[in-house]
Formats: C-alpha cells, sequence, structure tokens
C-alpha cells in the first residue's frame, strides 16, 4: 500500500512539473458544461465545442459567445470549434468549391467568430479524394479571418506505418501545419468504439503519434491532444439486426418461445455479457504529459473539462 501511495505521488509530481512547462494549456468545453469549468487551473485556452455545420451549410449549436466562467484566468482566450457530422458525403458536398455551401460555411463562420479570440476547425469525416479541397478549404477560411485571429486545426491523430499505408490521407500535416497557427493533434481513440477494448491512448503509441507530428508540424504550433475520459467494450456485443432465419435458429437453440401479436413477434432471453472498461487515470496523464514536457512542444490539449479526475486541474495548478 505504501508502495503504491509513493508511486503516486511521484507520477502527482511529476504532472503538476510537466504542466507548468507548457506554453499553452488548452482544454475543451462543450456548451452547458460551464459549470464544470475548474475554480483554478493552468488553462490558456478554452475550445468552445462545438458550432456544427448543417445540410444547408449554417452554423447550429455552440457557444454564440464566450462564457462567462469565473474560474478562468485573466487573459484566456476562447475559440470556437467548428464541427461537421461524421459523413464522407456531406464533407465532399461542404468543401466542394464548385458547389454553394462551402463560401456560405466560410462567411457563417467569419460572422460566428467574431466575438471570439480564434477558431478550430474539427472536421474529421474527410476522405482522401477530398484531401486537396480541404486544404483549400483552410486557406480560403484563412484569409477570410481577421488577422487577430488566431487559426487552429484539429487533425486525427496519424503515425509513420499510417501515412505509408495511405499516402493521400487528407489529413497533410506539413502543409496543414503552413496554414494553421497551431495544430492540435487528437492522440487519442487508439481504441475506439467500434473495435476491440483497449487503452485510450497508450504510453507507446502517444510516442509514435507524437514523434510523426514534430517531424512535420512545426514545434512552436504543436499542440498534443490529451483523453480524460474512458470508453467500455461489451463481449459479445450483442445488439444487431436479425435475418428471419437467424430468429428461427436462435429459437430452437435456447429453447425458448416467442410471442405473437398481429404487430409481430418478440422474445427474450438472459446472456452474461463481459464488460471491459478502460479509462485514463492521474498516473497515465501524468506519464503523457511528462512524455510531451520532455520534447518541443507548444502545449497540451484537454478532451475535455468534466471529464477528468477527481482533483485533476488543482493538481495542474500546483
Amino acid at each position: 500500500m505504501k508502495t503504491s501511495l509513493l508511486v503516486a505521488a511521484l507520477l502527482l509530481s511529476a504532472l503538476t512539473g510537466q504542466a507548468k512547462s507548457f506554453p499553452e494549456t488548452w482544454a475543451y468545453l462543450m456548451k452547458g458544461e460551464e459549470k464544470y469549468f475548474p475554480v483554478a487551473s493552468p488553462i490558456t485556452d478554452v475550445a468552445c465545442f462545438s458550432a456544427a455545420v448543417d445540410g444547408d451549410g449554417n452554423l447550429s449549436g455552440g457557444h454564440d459567445a464566450p462564457p462567462a466562467l469565473p474560474g478562468a484566468n485573466r487573459g484566456t482566450r476562447y475559440h470556437l470549434v467548428v464541427t461537421i457530422p461524421w459523413n464522407t458525403t456531406l464533407a465532399h458536398i461542404f468543401l466542394n468549391p464548385d458547389l454553394p455551401l462551402r463560401n456560405r460555411i466560410i462567411s457563417a463562420i467569419v460572422e460566428r467568430a467574431a466575438p471570439f479570440d480564434g477558431v478550430q476547425i474539427d472536421f474529421e469525416s474527410i476522405g482522401a479524394k477530398d484531401g486537396t479541397n480541404y486544404l483549400n478549404f483552410l486557406v480560403a477560411l484563412k484569409k477570410a479571418l481577421p488577422k487577430d485571429k488566431l487559426f487552429s486545426v484539429a487533425v486525427m491523430a496519424r503515425w509513420e506505418e499510417h501515412k505509408k499505408k495511405n499516402p493521400t490521407d487528407a489529413f497533410d500535416y506539413p502543409f496543414i501545419g503552413m496554414i494553421a497557427d497551431r495544430v492540435v493533434v487528437m492522440a487519442y481513440d487508439e481504441h475506439y468504439s467500434g473495435g476491440g477494448a483497449g487503452p485510450i491512448a497508450s504510453l507507446p503509441w502517444c510516442r509514435d503519434i507524437y514523434a510523426y507530428a514534430i517531424k512535420n508540424i512545426p514545434a512552436n504550433k504543436l499542440v498534443m491532444g490529451v483523453p480524460l475520459y474512458g470508453r467500455a467494450w461489451q463481449t459479445p456485443a450483442l445488439a444487431k439486426a436479425y435475418k428471419n432465419r437467424d430468429v428461427v435458429a436462435e429459437l430452437t437453440e435456447k429453447g425458448i418461445k416467442s410471442n405473437w401479436t398481429q404487430d409481430g413477434a418478440s422474445y427474450r432471453f438472459r446472456e452474461t455479457v463481459s464488460i471491459d472498461v478502460h479509462y485514463e487515470t492521474t498516473q497515465s496523464l501524468a506519464a503523457k504529459m511528462a512524455l510531451y514536457g520532455r520534447n518541443p512542444i507548444r502545449g497540451v490539449a484537454f478532451w475535455r473539462i468534466g471529464q477528468e479526475p477527481d482533483g485533476f486541474w488543482q493538481q495542474l495548478q500546483k
């Protein structure tokens, strides 16, 4: 017990020390969760999540202006985060310069961004065929924004092997690094909801993500995303669509009968499942902070406020 407490104390010390070494500490804030903003923290930049592009090219949801946060430090910057649905077809329609929505989206972003210190583009569903349109969109938006707006882009996590296998990947780190004032690398979801269970962002994986990022993005623009959340996986995953023959087979196998009405039939059975949960702890976060703190970097960005371990922000502030 004493040994584990000592290890935890040392990791907390590493966490605290590394936090102060970053010029910038970003944190994402979901609209409606302002009450979770810490009373004290080293947060320099609040990424207000999110204004979403709808099917008509308009922005809906998110903050209309920087939220009033009593715990925010003096001089804190507020950034409007803009997202699109996870739909490659919609992304193509939004970004195609020959279609009318692109310019409408740019105008809407410029208008909504007026009271904010910066704008962040977080478009994740970009297919390889739309890579050029995506990059040209970033260039056009950067030009349309007032020069005093800090322009940041959130990019999917990439590593050397991924780039070799996907040479036309839309997230062109070097090009984005030239356009943007900050590039936030989303170094999380190593294991995601649709895949197998595992760490949200293991340390070896984070090393690979950082190694690729620093080779392709200027260190004074590079912000590494850090997860504060956990995720659960169910084995076996039982929710599914049925063919009629599958129903018959299952009824026969389990020896159960279904209930019939004019609306259809139904049946119920019990089955034991295993739930694998992986989540971040103060120790795992300390290890990531130490990794990034030992290397050239502009800062870190936490996803997201309200998901952190108890006492996390207080430890960062010490």
